[in-house]
């Protein structure tokens, strides 16, 4: 997603390979070979497949509605546990937008778009509470949430694989204008993450290094030029060395 909340002066696309550059590098300090993962909005794979290869004996579940997608990560990820479908509270078939001239834009609803000619398509996928196929006897080490403003439906429909694991959480979030459209807030975000779940959240380079969490008003602030975040139950132990840093992955899209 392009975040519709900054300032003119930051490019999103050169701040989308930022995120895309620390989000490799939070998979490699918190996943070991045999962790478990799950990339919400997968998709073809593009962050996934660093957490095939940094966790090579894990299970690792990609969820992905739009079917070219999923069909692509399917064929190149044959390991990862497809789940074709999107994360919500309910279950069963629902409308959904495909942004056919900039995929990564797909939703559940319509969010604002950076330009005003974006294709748009309604279809029809299914929806899934991530609760009803995640099996409970799996630990999860780490969640990526890609979901153009349906972060909140998102974890609410996996609440209970979160409680029992409280894994890392990288998402993405672009404040209240591009949630709109699911009825909920930053606020509702912020309350099921620090309220119910206890965790804290950062920004991305500030968890790598180590440093304190936000509170709220600084989450609002931090609003105004990011849209990644960290969601951990506390700060990364600063490494004096960190893994070889890899080259981002393709933006999604």
């Amino acid at each position: 997603m392009t975040g519709v909340n900054q300032p003119q002066a930051i490019d999103p696309a050169q701040l989308n390979d930022e995120y895309d550059r620390l989000t490799v590098q939070i998979i490699e300090r918190v996943c070991t070979a045999t962790a478990a993962s799950i990339d919400i909005g997968a998709g073809v794979g593009e962050i996934t497949r660093h957490l095939v290869r940094v966790a090579p004996e894990g299970r690792h579940f990609a969820v992905e509605p739009l079917p070219a997608l999923a069909d692509e990560l399917a064929g190149t990820l044959p390991s990862v546990t497809l789940i074709r479908a999107a994360a919500a509270e309910t279950t069963g078939p629902h409308s959904f937008v495909h942004v056919v001239s900039n995929q990564g834009y797909s939703g559940l609803y319509r969010r604002p778009y950076d330009r005003p000619d974006e294709t748009l398509r309604q279809i029809t996928v299914d929806t899934v509470r991530l609760d009803e196929v995640i099996p409970s006897d799996v630990d999860i080490d780490l969640v990526k949430v890609d979901v153009e403003g349906g972060e909140v439906v998102a974890l609410r429909g996996a609440l209970r694989t979160l409680r029992r694991s409280l894994p890392v959480i990288v998402f993405e979030h672009g404040g209240d204008r591009v949630m709109s459209e699911y009825g909920t807030t930053t606020d509702d975000l912020w309350s099921l993450l620090v309220g119910e779940l206890g965790y804290q959240v950062f920004t991305l380079p500030a968890w790598l290094a180590g440093r304190p969490a936000m509170d709220r008003a600084a989450f609002a602030t931090a609003l105004e030029r990011d849209w990644y975040f960290v969601a951990a139950e506390r700060p990364t132990p600063v490494r004096t060395s960190d893994p070889a840093s890899s080259p981002p992955p393709e933006q999604r899209g």
